[in-house]
């Protein structure tokens, strides 16, 4: 049986690093009457909110809805 020493010893991962692997949300948003779906990442200390079927719908924000309602409004823009 393997022991979980080596697991107990490695170097534990801080807030940023453990909310960096965690955060991925999916979510729909309608502008004029059509339905958009896009996901939302963080990276570098900024969540980045983008429909990948729409060039040009991405936006960022510094907490989830934040990015959710900046690609909003963008794509209230682009549409």
């Amino acid at each position: 049986m393997a022991s979980i020493g080596p697991i107990l010893s490695a170097p534990s991962l801080t807030a940023l690093a453990v909310n960096e692997l965690v955060v991925d949300v999916g979510f729909s948003t309608t502008v004029a009457g059509k339905t958009y779906s896009a996901d939302v990442t963080y990276s570098g200390d900024e969540y980045i909110a983008a429909d990948p079927n729409l060039p040009g719908a991405v936006a960022t924000g510094n907490t989830v809805p934040t990015s959710e309602n900046n690609l909003t409004t963008r794509i209230d823009a682009l549409v």
